[in-house]
């Protein structure tokens, strides 16, 4: 079995629907709720996949991995769909999928900074400002701290990196110095 096309074609459906109910940005968020329970608990995916556990029991992990009986009833019912055609194994699939069909459709890229030390908000706020004009999209940016980058930044998004750090400056230079 194909789990892209497979997970692909739930994706857009569960979308199409979320978006005639204009709760798609909601789905959205519940969907990456439930990758990074993904991500955080392995074993999440093998658990559901393992047929000595109910429906009703798979079902109930899905809805506290997307964090818990709040979530949209249009998502409870596409885990009882899943469940019913029995393709809860695919889960992680269709959840990111979801997520980069709703990106692609919104317009929005992901990106990360990377620092030594955090940045004020006016400085992120600029930022956003120059992603949003040079990729035409809204940024979905997320901040990371590492000391040992001493001093610059590395920016990551979509397929580009511009590494400004004054560690990757330092090897830079060590570099050139072996090579002399």
């Amino acid at each position: 079995m194909d789990e892209g096309k497979i997970s692909v074609r739930y994706a857009h459906a569960l979308y199409a629907l979320a978006e005639e109910k204009n709760i798609h940005h909601e789905i959205y968020d519940e969907m990456k709720t439930l990758s990074q329970a993904f991500l955080k608990f392995p074993d999440l995916t093998m658990t559901l996949a393992n047929p000595m556990h109910s429906s009703e029991e798979k079902q109930n992990l899905l809805i506290t991995a997307t964090g818990g009986k709040g979530i949209t009833p249009l998502l409870i019912s596409f885990f009882q769909f899943i469940l019913k055609k029995g393709r809860e194994e695919f889960m992680i699939f269709i959840a990111v999928s979801f997520q980069k069909y709703y990106r692609e459709k919104q317009r929005i890229v992901v990106g990360k900074i990377t620092l030594a030390t955090p940045l004020k908000d006016e400085s992120i706020s600029r930022i956003r400002h120059l992603i949003d004009v040079d990729f035409n999209a809204t940024i979905e940016l997320t901040t990371d701290i590492e000391p040992e980058i001493i001093g610059g930044f590395i920016f990551e998004v979509d397929n580009y990196l511009m590494d400004s750090s004054v560690k990757k400056a330092l090897q830079n230079i060590q570099r050139e110095l072996i090579r002399a």
